[in-house]
């Protein structure tokens, strides 16, 4: 069996909180707030979905060997690390050899899962509503931070570049993310925009993938402001190079709530290896050594039981940035 982990999206409630989630990132471009976490919490409860198998998924007959897959959101070694931990875990407890692999892109978990190369993976909430139009792929459970199926993303800029708001990025550059990444590209993007201003015209973009890069670039100049998940500044590989980082570096902009980062299943994997490995997932996120892998893998502070639906608000960011990733 084959799991794929991206970064690197709640239960009850969620549809409602992904429709304020545009209309706040329309709030935001006019100088408000954007919505804190807090306040979606309760709206947003961790677990209240169960398992939900696609009409005509999970028919293929049951395999012993599975493939785990992760995006590169942070250093290839570090994910990888943890990914085995992961891994190990799954293995023992559903009985199946499970190989975890760092990926080399975020697109490359949908085409690996077409493929049939990949059996489970995780990864952020745009890549997977990306690969799920195209090939049908499922989530079994979702990241859960602080008590939310959800998280935010920062924009940051140096603390000593004069740099206060989005509007001041006219002119400058800007570190963008993988483009299926929700964090550090799509969400971003979108906050640009409604700013008033056209990435790559208006801000010179450039792209790294890894988003402890990210961070990393701003602290070395590489770019004028940064975005990534909050807050991949504190990643380890980013403090133990720059342990003043929070204080040379400042937030000018927090996204609302952008949906929790599933963890998914190709279309056709066995009906009773996805409950499996859904049970065994939730029992990681309950055990006292998984948790310590769950943080220091991508500061997940637990999983919870997550279905396609969670991620239709998303979905209408998508068309209203980047209609093109699902074909329209």
């Amino acid at each position: 069996m084959k799991f794929l982990l991206y970064p690197t999206l709640k239960g009850k409630g969620v549809s409602f909180i992904f429709t304020l989630l545009v209309a706040t990132l329309m709030l935001s471009a006019c100088g408000e707030t954007a919505t804190p976490a807090s306040t979606t919490a309760a709206a947003a409860t961790p677990g209240a979905s169960s398992l939900i198998i696609p009409a005509g998924a999970g028919t293929e007959a049951e395999k012993t060997d599975l493939v785990m897959a992760l995006v590169p959101s942070r250093q290839s070694d570090v994910i990888q690390t943890q990914a085995d931990n992961i891994a190990a875990f799954l293995s023992k407890e559903t009985g199946y050899k499970i190989k975890a692999t760092v990926l080399t892109s975020y697109g490359a978990v949908g085409e690996g899962m077409n493929a049939k190369n990949i059996d489970l993976a995780w990864v952020g909430p745009l890549d997977f509503v990306v690969a799920a139009n195209k090939f049908g792929v499922y989530p079994i459970t979702g990241s859960v931070r602080k008590d939310v199926l959800g998280y935010k993303a920062l924009v940051v800029a140096r603390s000593d570049s004069g740099i206060n708001s989005l509007a001041d990025l006219k002119g400058k550059s800007v570190i963008l993310g993988d483009p299926l990444s929700a964090s550090s590209n799509l969400y971003p993007t979108y906050a640009l925009q409604q700013a008033g201003l056209k990435p790559g015209t208006d801000v010179t973009v450039r792209n790294i993938t890894s988003q402890s890069a990210i961070a990393i670039g701003v602290e070395e100049k590489a770019g004028d402001a940064g975005a990534f998940y909050d807050d991949a500044r504190t990643n380890k590989e980013v403090t133990d190079k720059y342990p003043n980082v929070l204080k040379d570096t400042k937030i000018i902009y927090t996204t609302p709530l952008i949906p929790a980062d599933p963890q998914i299943v190709r279309k056709d994997l066995n009906a009773n290896e996805v409950k499996k490995l859904q049970a065994a997932m939730l029992k990681l996120s309950a055990d006292t050594q998984g948790k310590q892998y769950l943080k220091d893998l991508f500061t997940i502070d637990g999983l919870a039981a997550v279905k396609d639906s969670d991620y239709d608000g998303l979905r209408d960011v998508i068309k209203a940035v980047k209609p093109e990733l699902l074909g329209k």
